[in-house]
């Protein structure tokens, strides 16, 4: 999931070395980030398996999640493969990831992939759109009854203008990465969890500051990022509005309902739109 490094800031390899050391900060593994010790779902658990990249290793979002579940009195049984420098075209042909949709049949599968190769297709050697596909196929298969959910990826913080010759802004890359999760959506038959939108309100109604959502690399998340992905996550997954729910992690208190406030509207006003069903 890299790119060319900017010239401001940390170097790209210190950038990601701190992001490979982020799960053990944490005492986690990276593929084995955010699981349950416990080997079997417990009766009235909601099961929900993540499959993706460092974007959601860094601060540990699948683990986010489960502190959402527990502010909003949820019992979740999460298990996780997370690979970081990975697209969803591995996890589509990928022996383990099979093995993990066999396991049981999930309530949720979550798929996360790249944000480049995902808005313009056209010009990626990794298709997003047959991976996509094939985990849908595998996942509901293996899996009957689960919801297939994609994970709108947010766009850089700087667009497409970090290449030569590219002219795409930030607002013009989210915009067509949600086109493309919206078509992609509705052929498949896959919600959407619109993480990309709710970056996108407070990347262009809040004003922040440079690196607010994201990392020094202009792509990874923030922790405040990472907070608002799992926040719209979760509203996705359980169809409700969580801007009441008790779970701050390290982020201060009012900011912290702020941004559960724009994940819970970004999903909730429009439930149709991103195919989720109570």
């Amino acid at each position: 999931m890299s790119r060319r490094p900017h010239t401001s800031g940390p170097s790209y390899s210190a950038i990601l070395f701190a992001l490979f050391l982020l799960p053990f900060t944490c005492a986690c593994g990276i593929i084995d980030l955010g699981e349950d010790d416990q080997k079997e779902p417990k009766p009235g658990e909601t099961t929900l398996l993540f499959l993706g990249s460092s974007y959601l290793n860094a601060y540990d979002v699948p683990d986010r999640v489960k502190g959402f579940s527990k502010g909003a009195g949820e019992e979740v049984f999460v298990r996780t493969r997370l690979i970081p420098g990975l697209y969803l075209d591995f996890f589509a042909q990928d022996n383990q990831t099979t093995t993990m949709l066999r396991e049981r049949d999930w309530d949720f599968v979550v798929l996360q992939g790249g944000s480049q190769n995902a808005a313009y297709p056209a010009v990626s050697e990794h298709s997003t759109y047959l991976a996509l596909l094939e985990l849908h196929r595998k996942a509901t298969e293996l899996s009957p009854g689960t919801k297939v959910v994609y994970m709108m990826p947010w766009a850089f913080e700087d667009g497409m203008l970090w290449v030569e010759g590219r002219t795409e802004t930030y607002e013009d890359m989210q915009l067509d990465l949600r086109e493309k999760a919206l078509k992609w959506a509705e052929e498949l038959d896959l919600v959407v969890a619109p993480v990309g939108m709710a970056f996108y309100e407070v990347m262009t109604s809040w004003d922040p500051p440079q690196h607010y959502l994201h990392l020094s690399d202009w792509n990874h998340a923030s922790y405040l990022g990472a907070y608002l992905a799992a926040a719209t996550i979760y509203s996705t997954l359980f169809a409700q509005s969580i801007t009441d729910v008790e779970y701050d992690w390290q982020v201060e208190q009012e900011l912290a309902r702020s941004l559960r406030e724009v994940a819970s509207t970004t999903v909730m006003d429009s439930l149709s739109l991103w195919r989720i069903t109570p």
